[in-house]
């Protein structure tokens, strides 16, 4: 589904089923915080005005995740 290169460890599904919660609140924490260091970057580089526009696209309109791959 998501082109990993090697299959995910089961303790690992494990792991994160009994934690979901704790996984989710730890991950909008890491992209809240990576959404702060762009837009720091964004109001403290306005020269760079073509960075500041690719930078701005991406945090408004992210690349969407590839299609689930078939197997066959």
């Amino acid at each position: 589904m998501l082109g990993l290169q090697m299959a995910t460890d089961p303790r690992w599904v494990e792991i994160v089923e009994k934690n979901i919660e704790e996984i989710l609140i730890d991950h909008a924490y890491c992209e809240q915080k990576a959404a702060s260091n762009a837009i720091s970057l964004i109001v403290g580089y306005p020269q760079y005005a073509d960075l500041v526009s690719i930078t701005a696209s991406k945090i408004l309109s992210p690349k969407p995740l590839p299609p689930p791959s078939k197997k066959a």
